[in-house]
């Protein structure tokens, strides 16, 4: 799906919607315009989120130098220490990653850094059908056993009790990095045993012959790496092993971190994390990379993508990311690692044309799942009934048939359409019904699967989004336990869903100067959305139809200032009577070679009586 259907479909699920102003005062807004030297629509958006004076520099001009030190995410020294033993021992190092953008990404970069300092380097990524997610003891027993000395896992693992015994049983050494949100009894950071300090593990836990663990979820990590993504975490144990082995005299000196922050833009963007603090630096930073395209792997994605030079956020999200995802969704994760490893163009564009064709196959699949689960919800949850949709706060689907790869992003859709935590299933290999849960921003998703913790197998994730698999006589009570827990931090209010405005402008506001100032905002995602902003009374001097369900024209506001619109999934006969009251995010129209300034419309009312 390309970025215009994705907005033109998000249009169409988001309606009744109310408008939620931030009432930033006028003090804070015109300060943040001195010491910023900003228009105030741009003050507004500063002050609407949150930006003091005292910071406002830095987000708005953010650098690399203000990455904090690697050491002070605890565990990455002892990472660092430690893979560098491995590499003066010749010890065999396995990297064990995750099937999503995320953990191959992360892996590739891992492998990467690791091997230009003559480390022996082998990468498993997990099927997910065939094994299932993340670390476990099967994976430990069947790819790294006899294969390695050190396995390295990205992006998984904080919560893999089993795999840790069964790493411990064949004395294989572990570390441990991930960005998920620890279980109850966490695996803190630090190493256990020859010349290690102490390891959180239950108390009755042997010890391993050595174990690291870098989490940014566990206390003591520095606030601005709390919402790191797998790959984030991997770029800062990456900065750690450089550090420590520059400083130790052993090596890293020739090997240049700026060219992976590609790979870091890619991952971080596709596991929407909150584009702030450390994330905001990586990403910024990481797309110009990833717009040189110097990968073959990357360019020629890019190319079968249709993406252009200058790539943005919203390129990674609805372009680059599903067809890197495809494969662990519907094939071998391995060929998207291969593209991104790729050093030929030859065999870069082959693996291109895999990804695509199994993003094309996902698609197929997945509309006929979303049909499926639709008419499932009309049945289970219509109106009139105990849990009908007036009432249910949570959405719980299951079908034995549906395809595992496809759950999870079902579940996105869901919970975007009817704005509840979803929850979408389907039987596994072993019979039990596996799936994924996708949160709205109010909700906890990880809080919420431990109050119902009783019907389930196991469970894990973040806020936003969590796996969880479960008996099949256990379904319906998980669905009155799941709506039960949701409700307790959820009102009925809280089903429809928020704009949250900056605050007014008037259409000559936004000139040229505005639209300069808001790329200094940019890269925008989860937590750092585009701005959306309000004017009142204005009247279309001009509307028409754009493509099957688009309209297009001309608006003049109160002041007599015009500026062009595209309003997604509204016919010209749909809008209200005139003149409006209009919520819009101002963007640059790019068309044949020329840059017009445009709204694109979220919402429109009648304009309310002065």
């Amino acid at each position: 799906m390309d970025s215009y259907n994705s907005i033109q479909q998000s249009n169409r699920e988001q309606e009744n919607r109310v408008w939620e102003f931030t009432q930033p005062s006028p003090e804070v807004i015109s300060t943040l315009m001195e010491e910023a030297s900003v228009s105030r629509p741009i003050g507004l958006v500063l002050a609407a989120r949150g930006i003091t004076p005292q910071n406002v520099q830095t987000f708005l001009h953010p650098s690399l130098d203000n990455l904090g030190d690697p050491y002070l995410l605890p565990g990455t020294k002892a990472a660092a220490k430690r893979l560098w033993e491995a590499i003066q021992q010749n010890q065999r190092i396995m990297i064990h990653g995750d099937y999503d953008t995320d953990g191959i990404t992360a892996t590739a970069l891992l492998a990467w850094v690791l091997r230009e300092n003559g480390a022996q380097v082998t990468c498993y990524l997990p099927h997910r059908i065939d094994d299932g997610y993340g670390l476990t003891a099967d994976s430990i027993n069947k790819n790294a056993k006899g294969h390695c000395d050190l396995l390295v896992t990205v992006d998984c693992g904080i919560t893999s009790y089993d795999a840790v015994d069964a790493a411990r049983a064949i004395h294989l050494d572990l570390i441990i990095t991930d960005h998920h949100t620890p279980g109850p009894t966490p695996l803190h950071d630090g190493m256990r045993g020859v010349g290690s300090i102490g390891l959180g593990l239950p108390a009755d836990t042997p010890e391993l012959e050595s174990m690291v663990v870098v989490d940014p979820k566990l206390p003591g990590a520095p606030k601005e790496t709390e919402d790191l993504a797998g790959v984030g975490v991997a770029y800062k144990v990456a900065c750690a092993f450089l550090k420590y082995g520059r400083e130790n005299g052993i090596g890293g000196e020739e090997t240049d971190l700026h060219s992976v922050l590609d790979l870091v833009a890619l991952g971080t963007v596709a596991d929407i994390v909150p584009l702030l603090n450390e994330n905001r630096l990586l990403v910024r930073e990481g797309l110009k990379v990833l717009s040189m395209q110097m990968r073959p792997g990357v360019h020629e994605l890019c190319d079968i993508s249709n993406v252009g030079e200058q790539l943005t956020t919203s390129d990674i999200t609805y372009r680059l990311a599903p067809r890197i995802n495809a494969t662990g969704r519907m094939g071998d994760p391995t060929d998207s690692l291969r593209l991104l490893e790729a050093h030929d163009v030859e065999s870069a564009k082959e693996l291109a044309g895999i990804l695509d064709r199994l993003n094309h196959e996902r698609q197929t699949i997945e509309e006929q799942v979303v049909a499926e689960a639709e008419a499932q919800i009309a049945e289970r949850y219509r109106a009139g009934t105990a849990r009908s949709l007036e009432t249910a706060r949570a959405i719980v689907v299951w079908n034995e048939a549906w395809h595992q790869g496809v759950v999870g992003i079902v579940a996105s859709r869901l919970t975007r359409h009817y704005h509840r935590p979803s929850v979408v299933l389907t039987r596994d290999p072993s019979g039990q019904f596996t799936g994924s849960a996708r949160s709205i921003r109010s909700l906890n998703l990880v809080q919420v699967l431990d109050e119902c913790k009783d019907t389930l197998i196991r469970f894990g994730g973040h806020a936003m989004a969590a796996g969880l698999s479960l008996e099949e006589e256990n379904l319906e009570r998980f669905c009155e336990e799941f709506d039960l827990a949701v409700q307790k931090v959820l009102g009925i209010e809280s089903m429809r869903p928020n704009l949250s405005i900056c605050g007014e402008v008037s259409f000559d506001e936004l000139d040229e100067v505005f639209f300069q100032e808001l790329k200094e905002l940019e890269p925008f995602g989860h937590a750092n959305a585009e701005p959306i902003f309000f004017t009142h009374n204005v009247t279309p001097e001009r509307k028409a139809p754009a493509g099957r369900a688009h309209t297009r024209g001309i608006l003049r506001d109160a002041n007599g200032a015009r500026i062009q619109f595209i309003a997604f999934s509204r016919m010209p006969e749909e809008f209200p009577p005139a003149p409006w009251d209009i919520v819009f995010s101002p963007h640059i129209n790019r068309f044949n070679g020329n840059e017009v300034p445009q709204l694109r419309i979220h919402d429109v009312k009648t304009a309310s009586l002065d």
